[in-house]
């Protein structure tokens, strides 16, 4: 998503409104993988707040995430609201560049990679299909919210086998 800065960059003051969508099939973050299913809505402004320009935007979406329990497909809408500052190289002399701000040259700006990053940003890293869901065994593998499994829960500490292996004896 391209905006053409040109009519703000040397008016203070000045604003630009945008309306578009960025179009993301997929991004694997972290061992997980989001799928959007319709491109995600960004409605916002670019203003010219001086030596910077000051990115205000509303980002809005909905994906397909597994659950962290049970590994189901499940949809989640998100909405958030994003704010960034850019500053344009070709016009301010900047020595030590900041992480917080983005830095760009020329009179236009590609802000597809700050919406992506704001979502990775935004969005929770995990989801569940229900507050209750009782995940997957973790034995046999079979997910608990359908059937029950006769696997054997008995999980003792390590460090207090020795302790059963005693009780044991003694019966």
């Amino acid at each position: 998503m391209i905006i053409d800065l040109s009519s703000i960059l040397k008016v203070e003051g000045s604003k630009i409104d945008f309306n578009s969508t960025v179009e993301i099939q997929e991004i694997e973050f972290m061992g997980d993988k989001y799928t959007f299913l319709e491109p995600i809505k960004v409605v916002g402004s670019v203003r010219n707040v001086g030596d910077t320009l000051q990115l205000n935007a509303q980002v809005s979406g909905r994906m397909n995430v597994n659950c962290y329990r049970c590994m189901k497909d499940i949809e989640k809408n998100f909405n958030f609201t994003m704010q960034e500052v850019l500053i344009n190289d070709d016009l301010h002399q900047v020595k030590n560049k900041d992480n917080d701000s983005i830095h760009f040259q020329g009179n236009q700006i590609n802000i597809r990679d700050i919406i992506i990053d704001n979502v990775l940003m935004n969005i929770s890293m995990k989801y569940l299909c229900s507050q209750d869901c009782k995940g997957l065994c973790p034995s046999c593998g079979v997910d608990l919210n359908i059937n029950k499994c006769e696997c054997k829960t008995e999980n003792i500490d390590p460090r207090f086998e020795v302790l059963k292996k005693l009780l044991n004896n003694q019966e």
